[in-house]
């Protein structure tokens, strides 16, 4: 089958995009990929019209089979009716809040036009349903064969760092990292050179996947503290990505976290501040057991939470349709 997948970095490594249109050639399709923020060009409503106008002819040239959406801002009403007309099948997988409520950019213009359209997070299902009935929840997955691949043997870390936090310095992230800013940390994200706790000498503005992978490897405790919004209720990608790479993930995630992993023996959940003070200090002594725990969520992402899995499951309700 030919598949073009049509991405906000055109498919570049090691970003998602990438481990979608790898996933597929990895089950046997054909794949091209189509940048739909080429040169910054949705910006301004003429360069866009011009890019998606691009994007049509792109694909009736090619003539996939299916085209995947990443995400999908700035595509115009009508552009994937223009695409399908010529008899592929378009499907789109939302990995934001698809009705621009938080952050209007983000909102789809088009859920009615694809053949099916995936969200990460269930609590969209019923608003999606209302405009798509074919909108199905796939929520995100890992590539633990390349973007998040092991990069330090487990048996071989030194763990130059105690902590590790990548992502935006939301304030209660600052709030809980404050206790243990003397400790050795590997910290990467928006606004931590800011931060009230000053952890400029030891934070990055930004790091891609490959660079995120080593930061997590040397670190005992990688941290994925939920962000400053409660609107979202799914587990974010790094919950399957800090695994991915064979490493301990500490998480707030909310109730949905326990049908991809099980608490305690292949991901560690707290409850609030203080719980999250305690097992901190207690996985930092206890190496033995934090490394068992790691190794195992490793291997649930293997069995049931590749990048793969969910490609094999997209396609399983194409298939249905």
């Amino acid at each position: 089958m030919n598949v073009l997948v049509i991405d906000m970095l055109g498919c570049k490594s090691p970003y998602l995009g990438y481990q979608i249109e790898s996933a597929f050639k990895q089950l046997g399709h054909q794949t091209r990929a189509f940048d739909y923020r080429a040169y910054k060009l949705q910006h301004l409503p003429l360069t866009n019209t011009l890019l998606n106008s691009l994007m049509v002819k792109h694909a009736n040239s090619w003539k996939p089979d299916l085209v995947v959406v990443n995400k999908g801002e700035s595509i115009l009403p009508g552009t994937i009716d223009k695409i399908r007309k010529h008899g592929a099948r378009a499907v789109n997988w939302n990995p934001d809040e698809p009705f621009g409520i938080l952050q209007a950019f983000n909102k789809i213009k088009n859920i009615a036009e694809y053949d099916a359209f995936f969200t990460y997070d269930t609590q969209y299902l019923e608003g999606l349903k209302e405009i798509n009935p074919k909108s199905y929840h796939l929520p995100a997955g890992a590539d633990p064969f390349y973007a998040h691949k092991e990069q330090i043997p487990l048996d071989e870390r030194k763990y130059p760092a105690e902590l590790c936090m990548i992502g935006t310095a939301y304030p209660n992230r600052i709030k809980l990292l404050e206790k243990y800013k003397e400790h050795s940390m590997r910290i990467a994200g928006p606004g931590w050179s800011k931060s009230p706790i000053d952890m400029g000498k030891q934070s990055l503005s930004y790091v891609d996947n490959i660079e995120m992978v080593k930061l997590f490897n040397e670190s005992k405790i990688v941290l994925n503290p939920y962000g400053a919004s409660k609107n979202f209720i799914c587990p974010n990608p790094r919950t399957f990505e800090i695994p991915a790479s064979r490493s301990f993930e500490l998480t707030d995630m909310p109730r949905e976290v326990k049908d991809y992993f099980a608490p305690k023996k292949e991901i560690v959940v707290y409850k609030d501040e203080k719980e999250f003070g305690e097992l901190v200090d207690y996985y930092l002594e206890n190496d033995e057991e934090r490394e068992k725990i790691a190794n195992a969520g490793y291997k649930r992402v293997l069995k049931e939470h590749t990048m793969k899995h969910r490609v094999e499951k997209m396609l399983e309700i194409i298939k249905k349709l």
